[in-house]
């Protein structure tokens, strides 16, 4: 899946109070516009207000934008508080839109202005997708409607005009309902599309770094981890060891036991190395018989251990209930803390002690606790 649709999933499931600072910035911007509508308004048009100029000034420049700015202060606090609840937010991030709906609808008795200010609210709370939400935010409005009705009865100009403008005003409130609402539908169920295909696409990555026979990490992900710890270590001065290891005389178990008897050896060691693997150790298969494993702050004593260990388990592996014969491995590592080294150094480092093991009468353990062994020089632990 595209990174961009995965950070979007993100923003809109995991984290919806993004959404509700969104909307209470959102809330600030559209109070300052309406506000600044009216001082445009007041300045342009004064001589033809129906009004007195310092009665407009007052109800309605001063007095809304002091209240506007107080709900939304109110709003920012109580979204910004880890004291809410996620749901309180939400109601709260919208209750905003709700208001400036309502401050336009009370001071202006146009039935547009009642239609296009409370229509807002409800197709903002689709961000949610939540109907609960959506549904909160119809009623709120519809019972803001209601009163906007009362102020216009009261001062008697709700004449058939307006009634028909009204009547046509609550029918497309319904109707907006109920097209925010599929589109909730539509949102849940792209939502739960995107997801699968995410989730699809981390399983086929997964995949990927995985032996396909065995389940260990692959050669691959061997090559992508070991520059990574290393760096780890090096910058915490901290040990690294690189076990390298086979099966001895795998192929003579192949040609006299059968293939079969094979497999079932490299899924013993398998699962024997799956059995250490811990948040510090990572076992991996390296092709055919070989095996690798890679220790974060491990000393060689310690490194030895886990082989040894290893070694030992692999004794136990049965070829067949009739035969005395048993599985070794040999193993060469090199535990090192990693200044001024690369990865192919750290490797061949390993491979020279393995090959070390091997030639010493297999079924043994080799350790360098330095980079380049000489025959002078080595020292194994």
């Amino acid at each position: 899946m595209d990174k961009g649709i995965s950070r979007g999933i993100e923003r809109s499931y995991i984290e919806p109070v993004k959404w509700c600072r969104y909307l209470v910035n959102t809330g600030y911007a559209a109070g300052s516009l309406i506000i600044l509508a009216h001082v445009i308004w007041y300045f342009a048009a004064r001589n033809v207000l129906s009004i007195p100029p310092e009665d407009y000034l007052r109800y309605y420049i001063v007095l809304p934008a002091i209240g506007l700015l107080a709900i939304n202060l109110s709003a920012d606090f109580l979204v910004r508080s880890d004291r809410f609840s996620l749901v309180a937010k939400e109601h709260t991030a919208l209750a905003i839109f709700i208001m400036h709906s309502f401050y336009l609808s009370i001071t202006h008795n146009i039935a547009s202005v009642l239609l296009a200010s409370f229509i807002l609210p409800i197709f903002v709370s689709t961000v949610f997708l939540n109907v609960k939400i959506t549904r909160w935010t119809f009623l709120v409005s519809c019972l803001a409607v209601f009163v906007v009705g009362g102020k216009i009865y009261y001062f008697g100009k709700l004449g058939p005009s307006m009634l028909m403008q009204i009547f046509v005003v609550c029918f497309m409130f319904l109707c907006s309902y109920l097209l925010a609402k599929v589109l909730i539908l539509y949102g849940h169920d792209n939502l739960a599309t995107m997801m699968l295909f995410d989730d699809k696409r981390h399983s086929v990555e997964e995949l990927l770094k995985l032996d396909p026979f065995t389940g260990l990490n692959n050669r691959k992900t061997f090559d992508d981890m070991l520059p990574v710890i290393m760096e780890e270590c090096r910058n915490s001065e901290k040990f690294i060891s690189l076990v390298m290891m086979d099966i001895d005389l795998f192929k003579d178990v192949n040609d006299i036991y059968g293939h079969q008897a094979g497999d079932r050896v490299l899924l013993y060691l398998s699962q024997a190395l799956k059995q250490i693997q811990t948040e510090n150790i990572r076992a991996f298969r390296m092709g055919g018989d070989e095996f690798s494993i890679l220790v974060k702050d491990c000393g060689p004593e310690e490194t030895r251990s886990i082989c040894e260990d290893l070694r030992s388990n692999m004794e136990l592996c049965p070829l067949r209930a009739e035969d005395e014969k048993r599985i070794t491995i040999s193993c060469g590592a090199v535990c090192i803390i990693p200044d001024n080294v690369t990865p192919e150094m750290l490797l061949s480092a390993a491979d020279s002690a393995l090959y070390v093991a091997k030639n010493s009468g297999r079924n043994r353990i080799v350790v360098y606790d330095h980079l380049m062994p000489s025959p002078e020089s080595d020292r194994k632990t």
